[in-house]
């Protein structure tokens, strides 16, 4: 499958942290130092983001692998590493689930700075399919069209029907801004994959880097 800037899908363990307000710029320069240099030492590595909340304490990491193999030989490679970027965060008992990042829809790069809407759906495994061909053809479109919009990954559970979509976004009046105009093209997209309720969060970008493009 090809994303919509020519990337072959990459495999995307998301792990969700829960930390302390108060931990959350040791937890940032740790993982800058110490886990982004690790992540550059394993075989099939892309890409990672980290994004935290700084009023909640809550912070999300992306990382992306060229297969399945790769993500898994890095999951048990750094799993100390893991476990103290957590520590450092505040969080003992972070949460990783593994997706595939079917689209990815770069207008701009992704940098420090930048902000992201998360969108969680809980959908139709029989409805992914559709939901996917959904977000390339009419939710990019749309909000390309926004002041201040960078670009969007779309990630995927197959089994489960569960998806993740990001946007981000110059700053956070840029991502406060396309509020309003986002809620419409929210609905049907969640109507489409046939999701009720979708949860949606917003983050600051604290560390981003892209090695290069999955079709390379």
């Amino acid at each position: 499958a090809i994303g919509a800037v020519g990337e072959r899908v990459a495999i995307a363990p998301v792990g969700r942290i829960g930390g302390s307000v108060d931990k959350i710029e040791d937890g940032v320069e740790n993982y800058k130092s110490n886990v982004a240099r690790a992540l550059k030492e394993q075989e099939g590595y892309a890409g990672a983001r980290l994004l935290v909340n700084r009023e909640t304490g809550a912070g999300v990491s992306f990382t992306f692998w060229r297969d399945e193999a790769a993500s898994q030989a890095s999951f048990e490679a750094m799993k100390s590493i893991r476990a103290e970027a957590s520590s450092r965060f505040g969080d003992e008992r972070p949460e990783t689930k593994v997706y595939e990042a079917v689209v990815q829809h770069r207008q701009e790069p992704t940098e420090a700075g930048n902000w992201v809407r998360l969108t969680t759906l809980g959908g139709d495994p029989a409805k992914v399919e559709e939901g996917v061909r959904h977000f390339e053809s009419r939710v990019i479109p749309e909000v390309s069209k926004l002041p201040g919009f960078r670009g969007a990954i779309l990630f995927i559970d197959r089994a489960t029907g569960e998806a993740i979509a990001a946007t981000v976004w110059d700053s956070k009046s840029d991502l406060d801004g396309s509020s309003t105009q986002v809620g419409p093209i929210r609905t049907l997209a969640s109507e489409v994959m046939g999701a009720r309720e979708p949860q949606v969060e917003s983050y600051e970008v604290a560390f981003a880097e892209l090695l290069a493009p999955m079709g390379s």
